[in-house]
């Protein structure tokens, strides 16, 4: 691996942004007027066990003057939140309105490859599909999006992506805060780029292949910079990496102490105490914050390590939303114990499968950023304005690659993914360990496996962080390392409907970074 694509350099310094970006970066300022942060309408089944929605396009103003073309799930753009409980069968009728194929995938639910919404199920223009889901799993945080090779990054660049929340009795004896929108909040955070005439910037170029999709305007719930106002007591969200590459490191404004209660499979053990909280695209956290004394805060992204990731505006601290907690006094509290996890043995069974990322085209991807300045700004610890223009170029303009060549830009195990290629198998309801790296390149990589939630048993050798020792069904990995999973896979998935492992930046899902199995 040469310098060129050693991406762990850091960008510093200041840099004149539009003024969207200078009011990014403000703080919290009174009498200045925000859009209030949109809560997602929370669906559940009706009395026949069953819940409708469907995939539709639209249109919404992100900027001002314009109008952009959108999907979304029974609106313009996102979705509503679907409800479900622990021990519950509901029927899914949904519909496509679009006039491309599409998928449902139920990004965390532990369910059969037949409903699980992989590639192999899509939904063509006008049809419906109605799969039956039975929920048996903890209550959290999940989220819906489409999952249709090779187009899932463009359709959720458009909008196509939702929260699907699970509830249970042992959560309903805790006194967490849960009422929606009011002290338990949803935060799908995001980054778009929009061309001059307001329309989403979205072109499968090389740059794009290789880094991920580069966004310098943050959303939250589909809205720039909104506040929200909630209760002055103990505030709970939802935080949801909703972007198609770009992680996020999010602290308070004030630096108060951000409380994780929960990651992608449900509830911790106990709360885990941090100042700022690193999550990567796919992630789910359930953070807890005291907002007793009701005074505001921002909710800030720091600078990441990926040089092309921290161009202006994210070069600096980013506020991405408000909190004013100048509500009622809330009922909610942050509980010393939380859930009872299975203790993960000593003894670990040996490793039955190996899943290494492969990016066959990084060195072509990353000379000519080079060659624009980006590692030159890099090592030097300063944002030149100039680079920054010619690296913005690049995203925008580079040609759009072939199919082929989109194709077979990246892979896993050292073979891009095409549906017709071979499957490893995976034995049901088997405690498995699988080790998860990468080859060459030094890129993070936030790994997906569909049909479960697993354990993080060794991140590089090492115990996980404590956020990250509870159920997942992510695994990032970065700068030549490995994440080792203890999984088991309760549903079977044959050939026709297979699982997928994947890299969850979807540019590189898109591009060849994944692989099927079956569960037999």
């Amino acid at each position: 691996m040469t310098d060129l694509s050693r991406r762990g350099a850091l960008v510093g310094g200041a840099a004149i942004g539009t003024l969207a970006s200078i009011h990014l970066r403000s703080a919290i300022a009174d009498g200045v007027s925000r859009p209030a942060l949109p809560i997602p309408h929370e669906l559940r089944a009706n009395t026949r066990g069953e819940i409708a929605f469907s995939a539709r396009g639209g249109t919404v103003r992100f900027l001002a003057g314009k109008q952009t073309a959108t999907c979304g799930y029974n609106g313009p753009f996102l979705g509503p939140a679907l409800r479900l409980r622990r021990g519950q069968t509901v029927l899914i009728d949904f519909t496509n309105y679009l006039p491309q194929p599409t998928t449902v995938h139920w990004h965390g639910l532990i369910i059969p490859g037949d409903v699980d919404g992989g590639p192999h199920r899509p939904v063509l223009p006008g049809e419906h599909w109605r799969p039956t889901l039975s929920v048996n799993q903890p209550a959290s945080t999940l989220w819906f999006h489409p999952h249709f090779y090779p187009t899932t990054a463009g359709q959720v660049t458009k909008g196509l992506a939702g929260l699907l929340i699970i509830d249970d009795e042992d959560t309903d004896r805790l006194k967490l805060p849960s009422r929606w929108g009011v002290d338990d909040i949803p935060l799908i955070i995001q980054d778009r780029r929009f061309r001059h005439d307001g329309q989403f910037f979205d072109r499968m170029n090389i740059t794009v292949v290789t880094n991920g999709y580069v966004g310098d305007v943050p959303l939250v719930n589909g809205v720039s910079y909104p506040e929200a106002h909630t209760t002055r007591g103990w505030v709970r969200m939802r935080l949801l990496d909703g972007s198609n590459a770009r992680s996020y490191v999010l602290k308070a404004s004030d630096d108060r102490s951000l409380f994780v209660i929960g990651s992608d499979g449900g509830l911790l053990e106990s709360p885990v105490e941090l100042k700022q909280v690193a999550i990567h695209a796919g992630e789910r956290f359930e953070v807890m914050v005291d907002c007793r004394s009701g005074v505001p805060f921002n909710l800030v992204t720091l600078p990441v390590e990926q040089p092309i990731m921290r161009l202006p505006p994210f070069d600096g601290p980013v506020t991405l939303v408000t909190i004013r907690p100048d509500g009622a006094d809330g009922p909610g509290e942050l509980p010393a114990a939380l859930a009872r996890l299975p203790p993960v043995s000593s003894e670990l069974p040996p490793i039955s499968q190996q899943l290494v990322m492969n990016m066959f085209r990084d060195e072509e991807g990353m000379m000519p950023l080079k060659k624009a300045g980006l590692m030159a700004m890099a090592k030097s610890g300063k944002t030149d304005l100039s680079a920054v223009a010619r690296v913005a170029k690049l995203i925008v303009d580079q040609p759009e690659l072939s199919r082929a060549a989109q194709l077979s830009a990246n892979g896993v195990n050292g073979r891009p993914f095409a549906l017709d290629e071979p499957f490893f198998a995976a034995r049901r309801d088997q405690q498995l360990r699988w080790r998860i790296s990468e080859a060459n390149d030094r890129m993070l990589h936030p790994v997906h496996v569909h049909g479960c939630q697993f354990r993080v048993v060794s991140q590089n050798g090492k115990l996980p962080e404590p956020h990250r020792a509870g159920w997942k069904d992510i695994a990032p990995i970065s700068q030549g390392g490995f994440s080792d999973i203890l999984v088991r896979f309760p549903c079977p998935a044959g050939p026709h409907a297979p699982y997928m492992a994947h890299c969850h930046i979807l540019e590189h899902e898109d591009s060849g970074m994944m692989a099927q199995f079956i569960v037999a």
